[in-house]
C-alpha cells in the first residue's frame, strides 16, 4: 500500500478528531463553534466508520474478532471462484477472444513480424544454426539404401529390346549413324597419315608379296614390282590409296558409303541381332549393378554434398544472400494471393478455435493456482499494494463528506431552531 495515502488518510482521521475535541473547549453559544463542532464531529464519525469497512475487508479492526470482519480471508475460495469465474466466463470468455482476433488480420501480421525479424543478427545466425542442424540430421546410410532400391527397380523395369528400338530410332532420324560413319572415317584418316602407319603397311605388304608363288611369267612381272618398290613407296601406294577411298566414302553420294551404310542398317534391324544385343545389354546391365557398389557409390555422393551444404550454410552471407531473399518472395506471394491468404486466414483461426475450446478452461485453473500459492497475510498485502491507495482515498473521502454533512445539518438544526 502507498505510504503517502495512509499517511494522508490518517491525518484526514486525526485532522477530524482534534477539530471535535477542540471545539469541546470553547463557547458553545458560538453559532461558528456549533457549526464546526457539527461539521468535525460527522467528520470524525465517517471517517472512522470509512476505516472500519476498509479494515474490515482484510483483517479485524484492531484485532478484534467482530463478526463480518477480515471478509477476504474467511471468503478466499468465495472470492477466488468469482474472480476465476469474472475473469474465464466474463473478461476472456471463448467468444470474446475469438471476437477480437476475428478483429486482427492474423497471417498479414504473422508474415510481416517474420519479414521484419529475418532480417535481425539474431535472426541471420538462427537461420544458419537450424540449416547446420537439419543438414548434420538427414539419414545419408536410409538415403543411400533406398536410393539403390529406387535404381535397382528402375532399372529392372527397363524394357532393353524397346530401348534399343527407340535408341536406333533415334539414330536414324538424326543421322548419327552416319556421323559416326564420319567420326570412324575421320579416324582412320588420321591413323593412315602417320608416318609408322604407313612404314608398317609397306614392310607388311613386302613380306606378303614375297611370300606369294606364282608360276611362269607372273612370278617374274611379280619379283619385278617387288624388286621396283621398297618398302617405303609401297607403304606410300597403299596410304594413298586407302586416303582416296576415305575421302570417296565422304561423299554423301558416294554408292560405297550408301552400300555400307545400308549393309550396316540391315544387319542392325535383323531381329535375331537386336535380341542378342538386347541380350547383351541386359547382361551388362546384372554386371554393372553386381561389380559396382551402388549404395556406397551413392553414401559417397550424399556425403561430399553434405559436406558442400554445411560450407555453404556456414558462410556469412548465407541466411543474408539467399534465404531471407527467398523468404521474402514467399511472404510477398503470399500477400499478393487474396485466395490463398484466405484460406491461410481461415485456417488459422479454426486451429486457434480449437485450441481455446480444448485449452480455455486452463485459464482459471492457472488463475487459481497462482493465488494458492500465496498464504493469506501475503495475498492481502498483495491486494492492498494494488488497490490500498483507492481504499485509503474512501477514507478521506469519508471524512470530508462527513464533515460537509455534518455542516449542512448544523444549518438545517439552525433554521429549523
Amino acid at each position: 500500500m502507498s505510504g503517502n495515502s495512509k499517511h494522508t488518510a490518517t491525518v484526514s482521521l486525526g485532522v477530524m478528531a482534534a477539530g471535535f475535541v477542540g471545539t469541546l473547549f470553547l463557547d458553545g453559544t458560538e453559532p461558528w463553534v456549533r457549526f464546526a463542532q457539527s461539521g468535525f464531529e460527522a467528520g470524525l464519525v465517517g471517517g472512522l466508520a470509512d476505516w472500519f469497512a476498509v479494515t474490515a475487508l482484510f483483517r479485524h479492526p484492531l484485532g478484534i474478532p467482530i463478526p463480518h470482519t477480515a471478509l477476504l480471508p474467511k471468503n478466499r475460495d468465495k472470492v477466488s471462484k468469482a474472480f476465476v469465474s469474472t475473469i474465464q466466463d466474463d473478461l476472456l470468455s471463448k467468444q470474446s477472444i475469438m471476437d477480437k482476433l476475428a478483429q486482427v488480420p492474423l497471417v498479414i501480421r504473422l508474415l510481416r513480424g517474420a519479414e521484419e525479424q529475418l532480417a535481425s543478427p539474431g535472426a541471420k545466425a538462427g537461420i544458419a544454426a537450424i540449416s547446420e542442424y537439419l543438414i548434420k540430421q538427414l539419414p545419408l546410410e536410409r538415403i543411400a539404401a533406398y536410393g539403390e532400391q529406387e535404381i535397382q527397380k528402375l532399372l529392372d523395369a527397363i524394357d532393353m529390346r524397346g530401348l534399343l528400338n527407340h535408341l536406333l530410332e533415334q539414330v536414324y532420324d538424326r543421322r548419327y549413324d552416319e556421323k559416326v560413319f564420319d567420326f570412324v572415317l575421320d579416324l582412320s584418316e588420321q591413323l593412315v597419315m602417320k608416318e609408322e602407319i604407313r612404314d608398317r603397311m609397306g614392310v607388311m605388304a613386302v613380306q606378303a608379296l614375297s611370300h606369294l608363288k606364282t608360276n611362269g611369267f607372273m612370278q617374274f612381272a611379280l619379283n619385278a614390282f617387288v624388286g621396283y618398290f621398297n618398302e617405303e613407296k609401297l607403304g606410300g601406294l597403299i596410304q594413298q590409296f586407302i586416303l582416296t577411298g576415305i575421302e570417296g566414302l565422304r561423299m554423301k553420294d558416294n554408292a560405297n558409303r550408301k552400300a555400307v551404310i545400308q549393309s550396316l542398317h540391315q544387319w542392325l534391324d535383323n531381329p535375331v541381332h537386336r535380341d542378342n544385343i538386347a541380350a547383351e545389354m541386359a547382361n551388362w546391365k546384372e554386371q554393372l549393378l553386381t561389380q559396382w557398389n551402388l549404395e556406397e557409390k551413392l553414401m559417397e555422393l550424399l556425403q561430399r554434398i553434405q559436406n558442400k551444404a554445411l560450407e555453404w550454410v556456414q558462410e556469412e552471407s548465407f541466411a543474408e544472400a539467399y534465404v531471407i531473399p527467398f523468404a521474402s518472395r514467399i511472404i510477398n506471394r503470399i500477400e499478393s494471393d487474396e485466395e490463398l491468404l484466405d484460406r491461410l486466414e481461415l485456417g488459422l483461426r479454426e486451429q486457434i478455435a480449437r485450441w481455446i475450446e480444448a485449452n480455455h478452461h486452463k485459464i482459471g485453473t492457472l488463475i487459481k493456482e497462482n493465488i494458492d500459492r500465496f498464504d493469506d497475510e501475503t495475498l492481502i498485502s498483495l491486494m492492498e499494494d494494488k488497490v490500498g491507495k483507492d481504499l485509503q482515498w474512501i477514507r478521506v473521502n469519508g471524512a470530508i463528506c462527513g464533515f460537509l454533512i455534518g455542516l449542512g445539518l448544523a444549518a438545517v438544526k439552525a433554521i429549523i431552531g
